[in-house]
């Protein structure tokens, strides 16, 4: 039985858990929950934190493979289990330049691709942040994803919303269009590429809301954003799966916005519409498999469920039988025992033979379905 170790809990483990329990294999997940998402979805309990190292060493020892369902884990501890020769993909060093976000615009600016002009800044001032005019975007260089970390700053009357943390100012794009490909590359160096996805975000939030894919975009933007990414990949070596989130500006320029080394929410929609899944293609990976064709098959979109905001408590799911019944939809709901505001509860995605027949039922189904917490802030 070949067993993957995967650090982290959620949703993302969870559903490759799924894949691999497919694939008559099986998953263990490392996260403090001993009834985490991935545990319902599949995997084997440890309990455990993702900084700890000796909690890793023991998922490691119990593994055949080891690898994240999110980013902000102890690198320096798989480097060090990768050095006693215990398998990490993706590698230490990749995830090392890849979680820390200057040094990520650092590396693509190296490279010579495509991204927003910016400057590092250690956080303790104001210096620098006019240089690239207004409105300016600021990153946190460490500990940001899921929308945190990162703060757009309108003029300079908003600098007391700055983060006072070390990272970067990049010129803010306007008016542009957001997409992402992902990229599975393997360790015999076989890469593939998704067709671009469309991403909508939450302006609150800054998650990810609604996805359309393929992307409307002509084929030569497409074929330039699949060779961007794939490109990008290689600069930091990585083996795995990545999520390449682009900017498609007014004048038709891409310019790579960041990279997320595992598989992203941007590329949920290929467990339903394309050959290969997101997942699919991690476990083929993990497992030393050829990568499968990703050709789309279905015209896809994808929403997330996020929570209502006003409430908090245990999770209330209203409509899931209403949407169950609409053509072409596949909810996923992640087991969250608790919910909030904004919190990523699942996702939905809708396929049909066009875009525009999956948009309308999207549409619909995104008015059906709530999830919520039990409790009203208002009446607390």
């Amino acid at each position: 039985m070949f067993r993957i170790g995967i650090i982290g809990g959620g949703q993302l483990a969870g559903l490759l858990a799924e894949e691999v329990n497919r694939q008559g294999q099986e998953c263990l997940s490392l996260d403090p929950d001993p009834n985490s998402p991935a545990v319902q979805m599949g995997a084997f309990s440890v309990v455990g934190d993702r900084h700890n190292a000796d909690d890793i060493a023991e998922l490691a020892a119990r593994s055949d493979i080891v690898t994240v369902d999110l980013e902000d884990v102890n690198v320096d501890a798989l480097a060090n289990l990768e050095a006693e020769g215990v398998r990490v993909f993706p590698r230490p060093a990749t995830l090392k330049k890849l979680t820390n976000k200057l040094t990520q615009k650092e590396t693509l600016k190296a490279a010579g691709l495509p991204t927003s002009p910016f400057i590092p800044i250690d956080g303790t001032g104001t210096d620098g942040f006019g240089e690239l005019g207004w409105p300016v975007v600021q990153k946190a260089a460490t500990g940001g994803y899921d929308g945190r970390g990162v703060v757009v700053l309108k003029s300079a009357e908003d600098l007391d919303k700055r983060l006072q943390v070390p990272g970067f100012i990049e010129q803010f794009v306007p008016d542009m269009i957001e997409l992402s490909v992902m990229v599975a590359r393997s360790e015999g160096e076989q890469t593939v590429a998704w067709d671009p996805t469309e991403m909508e975000f939450d302006p609150e939030g800054n998650l990810l809301t609604y996805l359309i894919a393929p992307a409307r975009v002509d084929e030569k933007t497409a074929a330039l954003a699949r060779e961007l990414a794939t490109r990008a990949i290689e600069a930091f070596d990585g083996i795995g799966i990545f999520g390449v989130e682009m900017f498609l500006d007014q004048s038709g320029n891409l310019l790579i916005n960041e990279i997320a080394p595992r598989t992203h929410n941007s590329g949920h929609y290929t467990i339903n519409a394309c050959e290969t899944s997101q997942f699919l293609a991690q476990y083929q990976i993990l497992k030393g498999e050829p990568i499968g064709n990703p050709r789309q098959t279905l015209a896809a979109v994808m929403f997330n469920v996020l929570g209502l905001p006003g409430y908090e408590g245990a999770t209330v799911v209203e409509g899931l039988q209403a949407i169950e019944v609409l053509p072409g939809v596949h909810p996923y709901l992640y087991g969250k025992q608790s919910c909030f505001g904004l919190r990523k509860m699942g996702h939905v995605t809708v396929t049909a033979d066009t875009l525009e027949a999956a948009i309308a039922t999207a549409d619909k189904a995104r008015d059906i379905i709530v999830v919520r917490g039990e409790n009203s802030l208002e009446s607390a």
